[in-house]
């Protein structure tokens, strides 16, 4: 059976921006919002539209056009021409305010929100192609009654969706009539084609029509026809359904009064008719309205997989529990009731298809698709559809399930075959039988209760045990809870139960159930129902059978005339009969038949051994049963004396009695006339007897459903007792956690944002101001309007990438100025259903955390690049943190230290020494710049200067200690050698007078004259002054160590006591250093004490390098001979000192000195490396 169309939604919201109040009841409160689609050559239908519509009309009006996305649109300015309204380019956040034209932008999808106009840019190209469904359907839902739906020029379907749903939806739809031989026609023509449209007129016929409908609107007689009650309302609607019934044969007396007033308005506005009492004249007059009333009452909302994912769950549960059940072989019978168009039923067939194929399964399904609608029947057949499926589709289905033709879809052959459409009507047409499933969705709120009841009942008829039932989301069984418990609450899917139940009955039964139940019985109502218990005892026994002859119905005093036969049970007519009424009921039954009208035959049989005589009777009933024709068979019994009369009459065979010719005509006439009696008599008890038993039926039914109905309102009302118990909790709770979220997004100085999926403002804490230039009030705008103190931001694409990929994004963001940086953070929106609903963004400023980043960072590089030795260590003096320069000073790896006790690197005095130093470190006291010894990792002894510190946390609590270390080692070196070279210095200057004194006193020996004696002293003065200026020369180059020994015994070789000789040795500056001080040294001690104290006194000194590449040595021998007694000293002096120290520190040289008494013998062997020296030839050189 046809869906009702749906009751417009209403709404009463408040438009801030002066939209107004918005209802979309019955009562018209607003304005008229007018949308006009077209196509880029309706440019001519615009103009003449708005040349003939005043400009204070009161109402708004909305172009949508097929534009390319690319073409900008002069259509504004155009208009502006032909108009005195304002007519501007819709901008997201119009108000679609009276007197008003705005024209939709180029490349974009117009909705309407609350008299708001909505733009965005659209999805996909076929979003685009339907641009005026999308808007017309938006303004439907969004404004009821006050929308109208205008289609001008256009190729294509488009617009035709838009206006079913705005004439589903109370309001005005219009298309324009062919008149000019150039335009293109195609959208005005499909719109009403569809049966979608209210009139079709020129464009500049249009504004009067308006005009007219806005006046008709608040005509006060429709209004009270629309919202009042009582008497007359009930009265009109009486009379409508009656004139409905006898016109059309099709009974609305049951449906919802609100939703058939709703749709007589409709009829009054076409027909501009503003009292009701003249419509009921019209509809009795035309031939064409009570048609056009049934088919406006019957236009409904389908589509394709509506209510998606109600069919995922059917999908998902309650098909593949289905087909599991019951016998492989046998096919799945589904009977869609109300299936208008056909959609849903494709849509179940296409469902079946995929579980069968999922389950692998063979069986077969037949889908039943029913509707009162035959033009609905019609299209269903055809199955073909116009490419806005493609919105309710996925591209997977359209490829396996339909073909293109053009721009329309066609139900692929497999599909089809698969479904069975037919007229049919639920309320009065009996039902299908053996149903696997039963799907009635979004029907059975368009039925009172009383009705809602029956045809639940129906379908538990037809279904068969554990078979499923499927109603829309917000219907509920109510009360037939007993006939199906619940499969799936939140779809509406649930399974039959295995219940007696009474076989659905008529609906002129339940018009008499209902008008009975109406009033409480009279006193004269109360003896009928008496006399009609007592005359049932006199009545005669009667049966009630079937085309089939299958008894429906019997009395109580049947048993004598029943001899059923052995066998099964069977309540077949002729296997109940006594035997011998079998074959004259049979002849009986087929006259009644033949003739249709009652027939009767004396029949006599033996009861208990004594013959009997009867009045048989069957007669047809006048009105189906369960959709069937039925017979009445009586068993009229007969007097003793009209038997024996009628025995007499057939069975006596006396020549006697031709005597008496005239007692025979007598008694004929006599028996005539009791016959006669008798069967007025019996017609008489009949129907006394039918109308009690209807009435005793009638009252038994109003009994079991006042009670029915007395237990089910308790139980609603302890269900809305807990409900609204439940709803009170909840809307404390709920205020609770909004002052939680309130003051939560006062509070926080978190920037967050709440963006829908069309990435549109939800909600924003106050921080997000100051990155985003929003305010209150902005609540429903996209975010792409705002401008943003983001440098280079993709916050659009960022949407984009969480919606696809259903991930959070988190990464850095920087502020334009580069003052400031964020942390920002997308993450998807989910609902307490864990869908996804928009996306959640939110900024924490980082900029001081960045700051410390890099102080950090910038620290550390210090720490680690330092060549200091830079550690940690907790106050029990575990070792926290080690660098690079650690490593390199102490010998340990990071991995190597970290964790081991600070012990590690003392020596025995320090570690007894250590706990005092923690003990002052607890304290808080600083231990800086002490010079101290270390531990390395080969137990060297290193020195260091050390600071320690302590560390405190956050709170100022002491948790650790650094230390600094820096080896001192270069300086304590430097230290010892200018001790050194300080005492050099001493010790040289008394040499240097030693050996002066010594070259004069040598000299003055020799004799000879003053002049000579000076000569000779202030040459060997100069000698020894040149031999000291090499020394300083050779400190920074490569110098030969021939040249070295030479220099420094250059003033006491004018004697031949002195010889040198060895390899052509050059050396290194290090090395040239600390040989020629050795030398010097030697060659002093010499002069003072030794060899060249003496004339006779000989020295030699020779060089040369032994041992292999890499092994080798350069060893030095200083003797002494014929020189004066030499004893070894009693201390080590000064000179000694010097030799050894230098030597073994610059050179790791080893020296061995001999005191004997031939001389002093002195040799010093030094490693031989490049960084010495090397040799220049290996020619031994002599002097």
């Amino acid at each position: 059976m046809a869906k009702p169309r749906s009751p417009p939604r209403v709404q009463a919201a408040t438009n801030t921006s002066g939209g107004g109040p918005i209802d979309t009841g019955t009562g018209r409160a607003g304005h008229l919002i007018v949308g006009i689609g077209a196509s880029a050559g309706g440019l001519d239908a615009f103009r003449s539209f708005f040349s003939e519509m005043p400009a204070d009309s009161g109402m708004a009006f909305v172009l949508v056009q097929h534009l390319d996305p690319d073409y900008n649109s002069a259509l504004a300015e155009i208009l502006g021409e032909c108009t005195a309204m304002p007519v501007v380019k819709a901008v997201d956040g119009t108000i679609a305010a009276p007197n008003t034209v705005a024209v939709i932008p180029q490349n974009a999808i117009l909705k309407i929100e609350g008299g708001v106009l909505r733009v965005a840019p659209p999805e996909t190209p076929t979003a685009r192609q339907s641009s005026i469904d999308t808007f017309l359907v938006s303004l439907a839902e969004d404004q009821g009654e006050n929308a109208v739906g205008i289609i001008l020029s256009g190729f294509g379907s488009d617009g035709t969706i838009g206006v079913q749903a705005i004439k589903e939806g109370g309001g005005l739809t219009l298309s324009e009539a062919a008149f000019d031989h150039r335009a293109k026609f195609g959208m005005p023509q499909s719109a009403t084609a569809g049966g979608f449209v209210d009139n079709v007129l020129q464009p500049q016929e249009m504004p009067a029509r308006l005009l007219e409908y806005r006046d008709f609107q608040d005509n006060a007689a429709i209004n009270d026809l629309s919202e009042g009650a009582g008497t007359g309302r009930a009265k009109y609607l009486m009379t409508i359904c009656a004139v409905l019934n006898s016109r059309i044969g099709r009974d609305f007396s049951q449906y919802k009064s609100s939703t058939l007033m709703r749709r007589v308005h409709r009829r009054m506005q076409v027909l501009r008719v503003k009292d009701p009492r003249q419509y009921i004249g019209l509809l009795r007059s035309l031939p064409d309205e009570p048609e056009l009333l049934f088919r406006e009452i019957l236009i409904g909302v389908t589509r394709f997989f509506r209510d998606a994912a109600m069919f995922e769950a059917l999908a998902e549960t309650a098909l593949p529990d289905l087909i599991a059940r019951g016998d492989p072989d046998q096919p799945l019978r589904v009977w869609v009731a109300g299936c208008a168009t056909g959609e849903e039923a494709y849509s179940l067939a296409i469902l079946f298809k995929e579980a069968l194929a999922k389950a692998e399964s063979p069986r077969q399904v037949t889908v039943f698709a029913t509707d009162i609608d035959d033009r609905a029947i019609t299209v269903a057949r055809a199955g073909l559809y116009s490419d806005s499926i493609e919105a309710d589709t996925t591209t997977e289905r359209l490829e396996k399930h339909f073909v293109k033709e053009g721009q329309r879809y066609r139900v692929a052959k497999h599909i089809r075959e698969m479904c069975v459409f037919s007229t049919h009507d639920l309320v009065k047409d009996p039902p299908f039988s053996k149903l696997d499933m039963v799907s009635c969705r979004n029907l059975l709120i368009y039925f009172e209760p009383a009705l809602q009841q029956r045809v639940i009942a129906t379908f538990h008829y037809g279904i068969k045990p554990d078979g499923l039932l499927w109603l829309g989301p917000s219907e509920t069984l109510a009360a037939s809870t007993r006939l199906f418990k619940v499969f799936d609450k939140r779809s509406r899917i649930f399974r039959r139960l295995d219940v007696a139940a009474e076989v659905p009955r008529s609906p002129s039964s339940l018009r008499m159930t209902k008008a009975s139940s109406t009033k409480p019985p009279t006193e004269a109502e109360g003896i009928d129902a008496q006399a009609a218990r007592m005359m049932a005892q006199y009545a005669p026994a009667y049966i009630v059978f079937d085309g089939q002859h299958e008894i429906q119905r019997f009395s109580g005093q049947v048993a004598k005339f029943m001899e059923p036969v052995s066998g099964g049970a069977s309540l077949n007519l002729f296997r109940m009969l006594h035997a011998q009424l079998r074959s004259p009921v049979r002849s009986l039954v087929r006259k009644a038949l033949e003739a249709q009208r009652p027939v009767q035959e004396h029949v006599t049989f033996e009861v208990a051994g004594q013959a009997q005589t009867i009045n048989l009777i069957a007669e047809p009933m006048a009105e189906p049963v369960g959709g069937q024709r039925c017979l009445l068979l009586a068993f009229q019994e007969l007097t003793p004396r009209v038997a024996s009369d009628v025995t007499h009459q057939f069975h006596a065979s006396s020549p006697a009695s031709d005597t008496d010719h005239g007692d025979l005509i007598a008694a004929r006439e006599k028996l005539q006339t009791i016959t006669e009696e008798l069967e007025t008599a019996n017609e008489e008890l009949q129907s006394s007897n039918e109308e009690f038993q209807s009435v005793n039926e009638e009252l038994h039914s109003t009994v079991e459903e006042l009670e029915t109905s007395k237990e089910e309102l308790q139980s609603i009302n302890e269900e809305l007792q807990t409900v609204n118990a439940e709803l009170n909790n909840r809307a404390d709770s709920l205020v609770r956690s909004n002052s939680d979220l309130a003051n939560l997004f006062d509070s926080t100085s978190i920037a967050t944002l709440f963006l829908d999926n069309e990435s549109c403002i939800r909600r924003f804490t106050p921080a997000i101001t100051e990155i985003f230039n929003v305010r209150e009030g902005d609540e429903g705008r996209p975010i792409g309007d705002f401008a943003s103190r983001l440098a280079g931001s993709a916050l659009t694409k960022d949407i984009a990438t969480v919606l696809r990929d259903l991930g959070s994004l988190e990464r850095e963001a920087e502020s334009e100025d580069g003052a400031s940086t964020y942390l920002m953070r997308v993450k998807p929106y989910r609902d307490l259903n864990n869908v996804i609903d928009g996306v959640v963004i939110t900024l924490i400023d980082i900029t001081e955390r960045k700051r410390l980043e890099r102080d950090r960072a910038h620290l550390a590089a210090i720490v680690a690049s330092s060549q200091d030795a830079i550690l940690s260590h907790d106050l029990d003096g575990k070792i926290t943190s080690w660098n690079a320069g650690a490593e390199k000073i102490y010998g340990y790896t990071a991995d190597e230290i970290i964790g081991q006790p600070m012990s590690t690197l003392l020596d025995d005095v320090q570690i007894n020494e250590w706990p005092d130093n923690l003990v002052r470190l607890r304290r808080g006291e600083l231990i800086s710049d002490i010079d101290i010894s270390r531990v390395t990792k080969g137990d060297r002894v290193i020195y260091v200067s050390l600071t320690i510190s302590p560390m405190r946390d956050a709170s100022g609590t002491i948790i650790g200690a650094s230390a600094v270390a820096r080896d001192i080692a270069q300086r304590k070196a430097a230290q010892e050698r200018a001790e050194m070279l300080m005492a050099e210095l001493d010790h040289r200057v008394k040499n240097i007078l030693a050996v002066v004194s010594s070259v004069v006193t040598q000299t003055l020996k020799a004799g000879g004259s003053v002049e000579a004696a000076r000569a000779d002293i202030e040459g060997r003065i100069q000698a020894i002054s040149r031999a000291h200026g090499l020394l300083t020369e050779l400190g920074g180059v490569e110098g030969s160590l021939r040249e070295l020994v030479a220099t420094e015994l250059r003033p006491y070789m004018q004697r031949s006591n002195v010889t040198m000789s060895g390899d052509d040795v050059v050396l290194s500056s290090r090395a040239n250093l600390s040989l020629a001080l050795a030398i010097h040294e030697l060659a002093t001690n010499s002069v003072k004490y030794g060899a060249l104290s003496t004339e006779e006194g000989h020295l030699e000194v020779n060089w040369r390098v032994t041992g292999a590449k890499g092994k080798s040595e350069l060893k030095i021998m200083w003797r002494e001979t014929a020189g004066p007694p030499v004893a070894p000293p009693s201390r080590r002096g000064f000179g000694t000192k010097l030799i050894e120290i230098s030597l073994a520190r610059g050179l790791n040289a080893e020296v061995n000195r001999e005191f004997l008494e031939a001389g002093v013998r002195c040799q010093i062997s030094v490693p031989f490396s490049e960084d010495i020296g090397r040799i220049r030839s290996a020619v031994p050189l002599g002097t």
